[in-house]
């Protein structure tokens, strides 16, 4: 008897209660499907809106440009790193110079000896015309000797005295020439070796900052390298892509409303540049503005343009902000594949602020395509919805 008792209370120790198996079974249904029902999912409607579009773009510099290395030589000083400000002409980089400073001082030795050379052939040919006859036997004296044998040279037919003489002259001549031209040659190659030596100091060809830096002080330079990066910030453009659509309603040197996302400010500026051809693949043009001097943003800040179409009226799709998330600094939505039901990244461009919590899409999304409204940091694309 107590044997039985004991092996219905194991048995009944053993099997599952009903009440705790419920939630097992609950727990063992779940799907990540059930578990992204809390997304909520919007269809994109569409809504014609006003003449106004605000376009991203960012700011950039007026002047850019890579300061190379026109001579080899040793490093010897860098003034500044990045970031630091110089006026046009101020020093930024020290080569070696001593090498070119003896090419310049052998070019000065050749100029001394091409003066010496010149000041000879001008004595020679000028001796050639004042004295003709000084390389007769006797000694340039044209008295009755010569008077007596020019004529007998020119009746024997052995010579004629004039003609020698015409040649004398042009011999010397032409070696006053060549060494004239030579000292011309010397000048010439003293004005390399100093821009050369000029060459040697690199400084700043406008107001500006140092962008990169590409060498340090001892290192060995060959002539081309890149030494460093300055650009202009004095004077801001900002650059963006306008759809080809909102082209025609551009007018350069016309100002337009830009805002400044950095320090929240908005600023006139004028429509400078319209590049000539459009980016096949984005379907748009790359437009730049000036921005006005002192305003206080740094390069590769936000910025974003309102710009009025010339001819308006067709339908825009309209999204709430809290679809919107931020990857790679761009603007994005997760779309629902109509076929798979799986979400999908799409990067878009934004327009105008319609209400206090939706937003115009220029590009990237159609009207009627299905998106996720309250997407979180951990969704990724392919995710079951």
């Amino acid at each position: 008897m107590n044997s039985s008792i004991a092996f219905l209370t194991t048995l009944a120790l053993l099997l599952p209660l009903p009440s705790s198996a419920q939630p097992l079974n609950q727990g063992s249904n779940q799907n990540p499907a059930n578990l992204n029902s809390t997304y909520n999912i919007q269809q994109v409607f569409g809504l014609s809106l006003d003449k106004r579009a605000l376009l991203g773009g960012k700011v950039i510099s007026s002047a850019k440009v890579t300061l190379s290395a026109q001579v080899s030589g040793d490093v010897l000083t860098i003034t500044g790193k990045e970031g630091d400000m110089f006026k046009r002409g101020a020093v930024l980089i020290t080569l070696e110079q001593k090498s070119i400073q003896a090419q310049r001082d052998a070019v000065y030795a050749e100029i001394s000896s091409a003066n010496e050379a010149l000041r000879n052939a001008g004595v020679q040919y000028s001796q050639s015309i004042v004295s003709p006859n000084s390389n007769s036997m006797f000694g340039g004296v044209p008295g009755m000797f010569s008077m007596f044998t020019d004529p007998m040279v020119k009746m024997s037919g052995r010579g004629d005295p004039d003609f020698d003489k015409f040649a004398n002259r042009t011999s010397r001549y032409t070696s006053y020439q060549q060494a004239k031209n030579k000292l011309t040659q010397a000048r010439l190659k003293l004005k390399q070796v100093e821009e050369h030596l000029k060459d040697a100091t690199v400084v700043a060809p406008f107001d500006g900052v140092i962008v990169v830096k590409n060498v340090d002080q001892g290192d060995i330079v060959q002539s081309g390298q890149v030494l460093m990066k300055f650009a202009n910030i004095k004077k801001l453009q900002v650059e963006l892509n306008v759809p080809s659509r909102l082209v025609t309603s551009l007018k350069l040197n016309k100002r337009y409303r830009i805002k400044l996302d950095m320090v929240n400010i908005v600023v006139n500026a004028k429509l400078s540049q319209i590049y000539p051809i459009a980016d096949n693949n984005k379907h748009s043009v790359k437009v730049k503005f000036d921005l006005p001097e002192n305003v206080p943003v740094l390069v590769g800040a936000y910025a974003e343009v309102e710009i009025f179409e010339t001819d308006s009226g067709s339908l825009m799709p309209i999204i709430p902000e809290t679809a919107i998330i931020w990857r790679s600094s761009l603007p994005s939505v997760f779309v629902i594949n109509p076929q798979t039901h799986k979400t999908e990244l799409r990067f878009v461009r934004l327009g105008e602020q319609i209400s206090d919590y939706q937003k115009s899409v220029l590009s990237g999304l159609k009207i009627g395509e299905k998106i996720v409204t309250n997407p979180n940091i951990m969704m990724i694309s392919g995710m079951d919805i």
